[in-house]
């Protein structure tokens, strides 16, 4: 079958961290780098993630953040610095701590995450008139021929049918979002 996802307008993700969200994330750092070490230790990482995301990161989670910073060559000064101030290591730290640049990158990219999500998200609100968590042929057409009249009724229809995965002739949100990162994987 044909793609026609491609003469869908597309999402033009921004790539870049407003300055105000960039000093959100620095005063974070700052905020919750207890002691004024330089860098976040486990316990400094969960606070970080409450302030700047609203959850606390599971152990899991920090652990494998934290392993990923172990391997960045800019982090291994951190273990000779916690060395040298005698941070006691624990099974549960097995290395010092993160630093502002790389905390600063995993923000950015985790911030960059939820925009795409919280898009794609309005966008199926925008097609789903009647709030019912799907969205159907009719409603499909009427909406394209307001953002996208160029498209005609049978385009519309193959894009409707490349999107209803499951044929039961609703696109779903899961639906929805599938097709929408597809379509943002296959561009950037």
């Amino acid at each position: 079958m044909q793609n026609y996802m491609h003469q869908l307008p597309r999402i033009r993700p921004s790539r870049h961290i407003t300055e105000e969200k960039l000093c959100q994330i620095l005063e974070t750092f700052h905020n919750a780098d207890e002691g004024r070490k330089g860098f976040l230790t486990n316990d400094d990482l969960k606070v970080a993630f409450v302030a700047l995301f609203g959850y606390k990161p599971s152990k899991n989670e920090v652990e494998q953040l934290m392993a990923r910073c172990s391997r960045c060559p800019s982090d291994q000064l951190l273990i000779k610095r916690s060395e040298e101030s005698r941070i006691e290591q624990t099974p549960d730290t097995p290395h010092a701590g993160m630093s502002l640049e790389h905390f600063t990158e995993i923000a950015k990219a985790k911030i960059l995450a939820e925009d795409y999500d919280d898009e794609i998200r309005q966008m199926f609100i925008a097609f789903d008139v009647m709030c019912r968590g799907f969205i159907t042929l009719d409603i499909a057409k009427r909406v394209f021929q307001q953002v996208a009249p160029f498209l005609d009724s049978v385009t519309v229809e193959k894009l409707f049918r490349e999107a209803d995965m499951d044929r039961d002739g609703r696109v779903s949100y899961r639906d929805f979002e599938f097709i929408m990162k597809y379509t943002l994987d296959d561009e950037l």
